[in-house]
């Protein structure tokens, strides 16, 4: 909306951008914010809103101790998703609940009732659209007299800003919540042929290597960092190592964004600072 020529101003109540990920990823997206004239209010209190979206409101924010008022002709609220399973009377066939709303269900995505299924959004399974086309390949491979379950799936993920945000696997934070012992690669996207040809070269790629040299993670910030994530996915499923380089030594077409693995992948690790 901004590079339609709308100011815009992103009221965040955490302490960073996208809470979930890696501090170095988030001040990476907050950066790219402000660079593109994006006003970015962190730790915000939102304390009254008038008005009406779409016909002007202002909404009064308290940040870094300081109120201020912001004027706005729209309101978007990012507030997540929550089940509407209390709006169809599951207890009359029981199909049970969990804590959270969601349709109880097990690995293979079969609930309580006999002969009944759930699967995507409801079943409390990631909120992706893939992800609910990849319950749907499980349920049909079970009716069929499959076997196949959502165990130790990788789901990859990818936030189309511009440059894309693309993930799979663990990241630090939760490599260190875990107690899992990870060394870490990392390299700018400018190193990355591909995007200097796009004139794109803002961001980093990095990567967690485990104990026994398989890859725990994948994180890109940069320019087609999806195709590069979705290599990376194949080397984890494959269950590649870092040690020995199959994709250090690749031939990538040049150029292209998976060739940048290549670099990434021929460098030092590094014991990570914890934090």
């Amino acid at each position: 909306m901004h590079r339609f020529g709308s100011r815009v101003t992103l009221v965040q109540r955490g302490k960073q951008l996208l809470e979930r990920e890696d501090a170095d990823i988030s001040a990476a997206v907050d950066e790219l914010m402000r660079d593109e004239g994006i006003e970015v209010l962190l730790q915000a209190e939102i304390l009254e809103v008038a008005g009406r979206s779409g016909n002007g409101a202002k909404i009064r924010v308290r940040a870094a101790e300081a109120e201020k008022t912001l004027e706005a002709s729209d309101i978007l609220l990012a507030a997540g998703r929550i089940p509407n399973t209390d709006k169809i009377d599951l207890a009359k066939t029981g199909v049970e609940l969990d804590s959270r709303g969601y349709i109880r269900v097990n690995e293979r995505l079969q609930t309580s009732a006999a002969n009944t299924w759930a699967l995507g959004e409801c079943a409390g399974s990631p909120a992706f659209t893939h992800v609910g086309e990849d319950d749907a390949r499980v349920v049909l491979s079970n009716l069929d007299g499959g076997s196949r379950t959502t165990r130790n799936r990788l789901i990859p993920y990818c936030l189309f800003t511009d440059p894309e945000l693309a993930h799979v696997g663990l990241t630090e934070s939760e490599a260190q919540a875990k107690g899992v012992s990870y060394r870490l690669v990392k390299q700018p996207m400018v190193n990355v042929l591909r995007t200097r040809t796009l004139s794109e070269t803002r961001g980093f790629a990095k990567a967690l290597i485990g104990t026994d040299d398989r890859i725990l993670g994948f994180t890109v910030f940069g320019a087609e960092g999806s195709e590069m994530m979705a290599v990376v996915q194949t080397a984890m499923i494959g269950a590649l190592p870092y040690i020995g380089g199959p994709l250090r030594d690749a031939i990538f077409t040049h150029p292209t964004a998976a060739e940048g693995l290549i670099g990434l992948f021929s460098g030092p690790l590094v014991e990570p600072k914890r934090q």
